[in-house]
C-alpha cells in the first residue's frame, strides 16, 4: 500500500469516527399536547380570521420568548371542531390556549379564542396546568371549547366600546 493510499485510509477511519459523535440536531420531541379544539357559536365567526393555533405557556403572562410554545402551523377552524398536536419540552404549563390571527396581521397572543378549563355551559374561565414529564410526556385529551363571540366581545373592547355579550351556551 502506498503512502498515499495509507494516508486517504486514516483520514476516512477518522472523519468516520468524527462524524458518528457528531450531534445531529435537536430530533423530534417525544413529549406533546394533544386534544380537540370545540367551536362555539361558528355562526359568529368573523370572515378575517385567517388561521388559529394551540399555544402553551410555562408562565402567565409570559416573561420570556421561552415561556411559549404553539403549533407550527394553524389548525383547522372552518368546522365545529379540529384536532390539534403541539410538540412540547418536558415543563408545566400554567395555560393551553386557541389564539386567532386576523388577515394580513402578525400574531397577536392577545387574541384568545379559547382555553383549557372553559366551561361553556356555566361560562367560567379557570386554567388547567397541564405537565409532562418523565413519566407522563404526553398530555392527551386537553380539549379547548373556543368561542367565536369572544373575538366580536375582544375586538369591540380594544375600540373602548363593549358591544353585546357572548352567547351563552344553553
Amino acid at each position: 500500500m502506498t503512502k498515499q493510499k495509507l494516508y486517504i485510509l486514516i483520514l476516512v477511519v477518522l472523519s468516520t469516527g468524527w462524524l458518528i459523535r457528531c450531534d445531529h440536531g435537536l430530533g423530534l420531541l417525544e413529549s406533546k399536547i394533544t386534544g380537540r379544539l370545540h367551536y362555539l357559536n361558528v355562526d359568529m365567526r368573523p370572515d378575517y380570521v385567517e388561521s388559529v393555533r394551540v399555544v402553551a405557556l410555562v408562565h402567565f403572562p409570559p416573561q420570556g420568548l421561552g415561556d411559549l410554545v404553539y403549533t407550527n402551523s394553524g389548525v383547522g377552524f372552518r368546522g365545529d371542531e379540529s384536532s390539534y398536536d403541539l410538540p412540547a419540552p418536558l415543563a408545566t404549563y400554567e395555560m393551553v390556549a386557541a389564539i386567532w390571527r386576523k388577515q394580513g396581521k402578525d400574531w397577536d397572543y392577545s387574541n384568545i379564542l379559547g382555553i383549557y378549563g372553559f366551561d361553556p355551559i356555566n361560562y367560567t374561565f379557570e386554567t388547567i396546568p397541564v405537565t409532562l414529564d418523565k413519566s407522563h410526556p404526553v398530555a392527551d385529551s386537553v380539549d379547548i371549547y373556543c368561542d367565536w363571540s369572544l373575538i366580536t366581545t375582544q375586538v369591540h373592547a380594544r375600540s373602548g366600546t363593549l358591544v353585546g355579550s357572548p352567547k351563552r351556551l344553553e
